[in-house]
């Protein structure tokens, strides 16, 4: 009876240890694939942190460098737009030539904060008030210091450096270079993820000269990439952090947009298929 007592307890031991150590062991596994998957989406979030910057530097590059010019200068003193168009389609083909940008926006703003012209639309330029919604121009305008920054305009959510106009310590305007997320959309498409930029649907009213399909639009944002495709499993999402989720074959890894008024007006969203 002892023996067989014994050999019972021997039995319930081992059982029970097994039992811990393969406890320890899958928790050990779980806290090790968490603390890798994190050190993963860490390398990506600092990959589109570097993009972002990259892009921003060139925008505000770009718009300083055309600030200085004495066309610029005098046809803001003037009101003469003719001058300035001259000037700013031979800088844009220059811009575009040095192959930084596949296309650049050029937008030159009166000291009252409205719109002088768009470059790209001409033949629509109605001196369009700015104030209520273009923080980053009153920002220049009342530090008459260049910015960089993310924000929504008449023609959507893009990438903007703003340089002020000013001859004698007098503000004459301000100049702005703008791109999209194209460039960046590319970088992380060779790398065989999905990048989708996503702006919050409550500032929908804003980019009014934007004609979005319909299957850009969200509950509850507008997806800004311009190839169309099945954007429904971004659908009922709510991003409002830095976090990522995993799904059937993918993970989706997001991080908010801000303007310049540290307000979130968007989301990126990494698609990273496992």
């Amino acid at each position: 009876m002892t023996v067989n007592r014994n050999f019972i307890f021997l039995i319930l031991f081992v059982a029970i240890s097994s039992f811990f150590l393969f406890w320890a062991f899958n928790n050990y596994m779980i806290y090790e694939q968490k603390n890798s998957n994190e050190n993963l989406m860490d390398v990506y979030l600092n990959d589109l942190a570097k993009e972002i910057k990259k892009n921003k530097e060139l925008v505000l590059t770009s718009a300083v460098l055309i600030s200085k010019n004495d066309d610029i200068k005098r046809c803001l003193k003037t009101n003469n737009k003719e001058d300035c168009i001259k000037y700013l389609q031979k800088s844009k083909q220059s811009l575009v030539s040095t192959s930084l940008f596949k296309d650049i926006k050029i937008h030159l703003h009166k000291k009252d904060l409205k719109s002088f012209f768009r470059l790209w639309d001409l033949k629509n330029s109605k001196n369009d008030s700015l104030q209520g919604f273009r923080y980053c121009l009153k920002i220049v305008k009342n530090e008459k210091r260049p910015k960089s920054c993310i924000e929504i305009g008449r023609f959507s959510m893009l990438i903007r450096g703003v340089s002020p106009v000013v001859e004698d310590n007098e503000y004459l305007g301000s100049i702005e270079a703008i791109i999209d997320f194209s460039s960046i959309i590319e970088h992380f498409k060779e790398k065989d993820i999905k990048l989708y930029v996503l702006m919050k649907k409550e500032y929908l009213s804003i980019p009014t000269k934007v004609k979005f399909k319909k299957e850009q639009i969200l509950n509850d944002y507008v997806v800004l990439n311009n190839k169309i495709e099945d954007f429904s499993f971004l659908d009922n999402e709510k991003f409002e952090y830095t976090g990522y989720e995993k799904k059937s074959n993918y993970y989706l890894l997001y991080t908010p947009i801000y303007n310049i008024s540290k307000e979130q007006i968007g989301t990126y969203v990494l698609k990273i298929y496992i």
